[in-house]
Protein backbone atom coordinates (compact mmCIF):
# COMPACT_ATOMS: atom_id res chain seq x y z
CA UNK A 1 0.00 0.00 0.00
CA UNK A 2 1.24 3.27 -1.05
CA UNK A 3 2.08 6.38 1.74
CA UNK A 4 0.02 9.37 1.20
CA UNK A 5 2.43 12.14 -0.10
CA UNK A 6 3.19 15.33 1.84
CA UNK A 7 0.80 17.34 -0.35
CA UNK A 8 -1.94 14.75 0.49
CA UNK A 9 -1.65 14.90 3.84
CA UNK A 10 -1.52 18.92 3.94
CA UNK A 11 -4.57 18.81 1.96
CA UNK A 12 -6.30 16.26 4.25
CA UNK A 13 -4.89 18.61 7.62
CA UNK A 14 -6.25 21.72 5.81
CA UNK A 15 -10.11 20.27 4.89
CA UNK A 16 -9.95 18.50 8.55
CA UNK A 17 -8.62 22.21 10.08
CA UNK A 18 -12.49 23.56 7.78
CA UNK A 19 -14.76 20.69 8.44
CA UNK A 20 -14.04 21.17 12.39
CA UNK A 21 -13.97 25.42 12.31
CA UNK A 22 -17.08 25.34 10.40
CA UNK A 23 -18.73 22.48 12.25
CA UNK A 24 -18.78 25.05 15.62
CA UNK A 25 -21.53 27.57 15.63
CA UNK A 26 -20.66 31.27 15.49
CA UNK A 27 -20.65 33.08 18.13
CA UNK A 28 -23.80 35.34 17.55
CA UNK A 29 -25.67 31.64 17.50
CA UNK A 30 -23.86 30.38 20.22
CA UNK A 31 -24.66 33.34 22.67
CA UNK A 32 -28.46 33.37 20.94
CA UNK A 33 -28.52 29.36 21.97
CA UNK A 34 -27.60 30.35 25.12
CA UNK A 35 -29.88 33.31 25.87
CA UNK A 36 -32.92 30.61 23.70
CA UNK A 37 -31.60 28.07 27.01
CA UNK A 38 -31.77 30.75 30.02
CA UNK A 39 -35.64 31.20 28.79
CA UNK A 40 -36.55 27.55 28.13
CA UNK A 41 -35.25 27.05 31.92
CA UNK A 42 -37.40 30.27 33.39
CA UNK A 43 -39.98 28.70 31.69
CA UNK A 44 -39.29 25.42 33.48
CA UNK A 45 -38.75 26.90 37.03
CA UNK A 46 -42.12 28.95 36.15
CA UNK A 47 -44.37 25.76 35.51
CA UNK A 48 -42.73 24.09 38.49
CA UNK A 49 -43.65 26.79 40.29
CA UNK A 50 -46.89 26.92 39.35
CA UNK A 51 -47.88 23.58 39.69
CA UNK A 52 -46.02 24.00 43.64
CA UNK A 53 -47.98 26.87 44.23
CA UNK A 54 -51.22 25.39 42.66
CA UNK A 55 -50.99 22.36 44.82
CA UNK A 56 -49.80 24.26 48.09
CA UNK A 57 -53.06 26.51 47.91
CA UNK A 58 -54.96 23.89 47.75
CA UNK A 59 -53.65 22.25 50.74
CA UNK A 60 -54.07 25.09 52.78
CA UNK A 61 -57.59 25.78 51.26
CA UNK A 62 -57.17 28.97 49.83
CA UNK A 63 -59.93 30.31 48.82
CA UNK A 64 -60.22 30.96 44.94
CA UNK A 65 -57.29 28.47 44.96
CA UNK A 66 -57.31 27.50 41.73
CA UNK A 67 -56.83 31.11 40.31
CA UNK A 68 -54.17 32.49 43.21
CA UNK A 69 -51.96 29.42 41.74
CA UNK A 70 -51.95 30.19 38.35
CA UNK A 71 -51.67 33.98 38.65
CA UNK A 72 -48.83 33.48 41.09
CA UNK A 73 -47.07 30.85 39.57
CA UNK A 74 -46.72 33.05 35.73
CA UNK A 75 -45.46 35.63 37.38
CA UNK A 76 -42.76 33.90 38.60
CA UNK A 77 -40.92 34.84 35.35
CA UNK A 78 -40.67 38.24 36.72
CA UNK A 79 -38.31 37.95 39.10
CA UNK A 80 -38.79 39.06 42.76
CA UNK A 81 -41.29 41.90 41.34
CA UNK A 82 -43.41 39.36 40.12
CA UNK A 83 -42.99 38.08 43.95
CA UNK A 84 -44.24 41.10 45.81
CA UNK A 85 -47.24 41.75 43.07
CA UNK A 86 -48.35 37.81 43.07
CA UNK A 87 -48.61 38.09 46.83
CA UNK A 88 -50.30 41.16 46.79
CA UNK A 89 -52.58 40.34 44.01
CA UNK A 90 -53.24 36.74 46.05
CA UNK A 91 -53.59 38.38 49.22
CA UNK A 92 -56.31 40.52 47.33
CA UNK A 93 -57.84 37.78 46.03
CA UNK A 94 -58.19 35.47 48.86
CA UNK A 95 -59.64 38.40 51.01
CA UNK A 96 -62.13 39.22 48.15
CA UNK A 97 -63.15 35.74 48.64
CA UNK A 98 -64.15 35.88 51.76
CA UNK A 99 -60.83 34.64 53.53
CA UNK A 100 -59.49 35.75 56.57
CA UNK A 101 -56.21 37.15 57.98
CA UNK A 102 -54.79 33.70 58.57
CA UNK A 103 -55.61 33.09 55.00
CA UNK A 104 -53.22 35.83 54.13
CA UNK A 105 -50.72 34.39 56.24
CA UNK A 106 -50.65 30.80 55.33
CA UNK A 107 -50.43 32.30 51.48
CA UNK A 108 -47.54 34.26 52.15
CA UNK A 109 -45.49 31.00 53.92
CA UNK A 110 -46.57 29.18 51.05
CA UNK A 111 -45.08 31.81 48.91
CA UNK A 112 -41.73 32.50 50.68
CA UNK A 113 -41.13 28.42 50.70
CA UNK A 114 -41.74 28.53 47.02
CA UNK A 115 -38.40 31.68 46.98
CA UNK A 116 -36.85 29.79 48.78
CA UNK A 117 -37.25 26.82 46.61
CA UNK A 118 -36.51 28.47 43.73
CA UNK A 119 -33.36 31.18 44.73
CA UNK A 120 -31.91 27.98 46.29
CA UNK A 121 -31.97 24.95 44.36
CA UNK A 122 -34.56 25.22 41.24
CA UNK A 123 -32.79 28.31 39.74
CA UNK A 124 -29.51 26.78 40.45
CA UNK A 125 -29.83 23.32 39.26
CA UNK A 126 -32.30 24.09 36.37
CA UNK A 127 -30.30 27.17 34.78
CA UNK A 128 -27.14 25.48 35.61
CA UNK A 129 -27.92 22.52 33.11
CA UNK A 130 -29.37 24.44 30.66
CA UNK A 131 -26.05 26.76 30.49
CA UNK A 132 -23.79 24.31 31.27
CA UNK A 133 -22.54 25.86 34.40
CA UNK A 134 -22.06 24.66 37.79
CA UNK A 135 -25.48 25.27 40.10
CA UNK A 136 -23.22 26.74 42.85
CA UNK A 137 -21.45 29.28 39.98
CA UNK A 138 -25.19 30.20 39.18
CA UNK A 139 -26.21 30.53 42.49
CA UNK A 140 -22.92 33.55 43.25
CA UNK A 141 -23.52 34.81 39.67
CA UNK A 142 -27.55 35.74 40.84
CA UNK A 143 -26.16 37.08 44.17
CA UNK A 144 -23.43 39.11 42.96
CA UNK A 145 -26.27 40.89 39.77
CA UNK A 146 -28.80 41.12 43.06
CA UNK A 147 -26.05 43.08 45.48
CA UNK A 148 -24.79 44.94 42.70
CA UNK A 149 -27.30 45.49 39.84
CA UNK A 150 -31.01 44.68 41.62
CA UNK A 151 -33.62 42.55 40.64
CA UNK A 152 -32.97 42.95 36.93
CA UNK A 153 -29.20 41.76 37.88
CA UNK A 154 -30.46 39.10 39.65
CA UNK A 155 -32.55 38.00 36.53
CA UNK A 156 -29.57 38.70 33.76
CA UNK A 157 -26.80 36.78 35.59
CA UNK A 158 -27.07 33.76 34.50
CA UNK A 159 -27.46 34.29 30.89
CA UNK A 160 -24.69 37.04 31.09
CA UNK A 161 -22.62 34.71 32.80
CA UNK A 162 -23.09 32.25 29.89
CA UNK A 163 -22.24 34.84 27.26
CA UNK A 164 -19.25 35.99 28.92
CA UNK A 165 -18.10 32.12 29.36
CA UNK A 166 -18.68 31.30 25.86
CA UNK A 167 -16.76 34.84 24.88
CA UNK A 168 -13.98 33.43 26.86
CA UNK A 169 -13.41 30.24 25.33
CA UNK A 170 -13.81 31.51 22.08
CA UNK A 171 -10.70 34.14 22.61
CA UNK A 172 -8.65 30.92 24.30
CA UNK A 173 -9.04 28.83 21.31
CA UNK A 174 -8.31 32.35 19.16
CA UNK A 175 -5.10 32.51 21.28
CA UNK A 176 -3.97 28.89 20.77
CA UNK A 177 -4.34 29.01 17.32
CA UNK A 178 -2.70 31.92 17.00
CA UNK A 179 0.26 31.08 18.91
CA UNK A 180 0.30 27.89 16.97
CA UNK A 181 0.47 29.48 13.29
CA UNK A 182 3.55 31.65 14.34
Amino acid sequence: MARPSATNQTLVSSTEGQMNASSQPSLPREVAGAVWRFLHGQTRIAAILTAFHLVAFYLIDLPLWWLSGLLVGSLTLVPYFGFLVGAGLASLISLLAGGGLWDVVRLLIVMALAQALEGLYLSPKILGRELNLHPLLVFVAVLAGLIFFGPLGAFLAAPALAVFLIVWKRAKQRRAVSRGLS
